[in-house]
């Protein structure tokens, strides 16, 4: 008899491509017909592999087909939760005010300098204009806008990615409607948050 291959076994990526749970592995198949090293992690467990002609034998089961059904449909389902409550967390952000508040150009430069040295340490170093513009930025998206502890709010819930990205522009739009000499710098925060997300 030929030896086996490793086309004569699937892992558990391959049955979950072809529908199969973690529950569905367990009830149907039980213990791993065979183990391989794992591919990415020598020091991991082995890769538990299955064979075809097991996994074959069980899909052909009208007790699997019903079970690969109710899991499709419940993962459907789940994903419709899922949509509906990122849908409804991008709404909530939607309809958050962002205030930002006028300030005399050299209020907000000292402020925006505080802030920096307060952070860096920089102590009194003279900077560019373009520094400066980045710095006043940064103080009024953390200091007085409510982006920060909105963001920390979202936590864990689903769509928070989207909303926070939804957020960001948001805020930097209000920055630059409220201070136009600050356009620019809003714009390259903005795409490099987009490069970096």
């Amino acid at each position: 008899m030929a030896p086996r291959t490793k086309t004569d076994y699937l892992n558990i990526t391959g049955l979950t491509a072809r529908g199969w749970t973690a529950a569905m592995i367990r009830d149907f198949l039980g213990r791993p017909d065979a183990t391989a090293p794992n591919p990415r992690f020598h020091n991991a467990p082995p890769t538990p592999l299955f064979a075809r002609t097991r996994i074959d034998a069980a899909e052909r089961t009208r007790k699997f087909a019903e079970r690969r059904d109710l899991a499709a449909r419940r993962s459907a389902s789940g994903k419709a939760a899922a949509r509906r409550r990122r849908m409804e967390m991008l709404r909530l952000m939607a309809a958050e005010d962002i205030s930002i508040p006028h300030l005399d150009p050299a209020v907000l430069e000292a402020r925006a300098v505080r802030h920096r040295d307060a952070r860096a340490r920089v102590g009194g170093a003279s900077v560019d204009r373009k520094t400066l513009n980045r710095w006043k930025v940064n103080y009024l998206r953390q200091h007085l806008t409510r982006y920060d502890p909105m963001i920390e709010g979202l936590f864990g819930r689903i769509g928070r990615a989207d909303a926070e990205r939804s957020l960001l522009r948001r805020t930097f739009e209000a920055i630059a409607k409220a201070y136009p000499d600050l356009h620019d710098e809003c714009q390259r925060q903005l795409r490099a948050s987009e490069r970096r997300g």
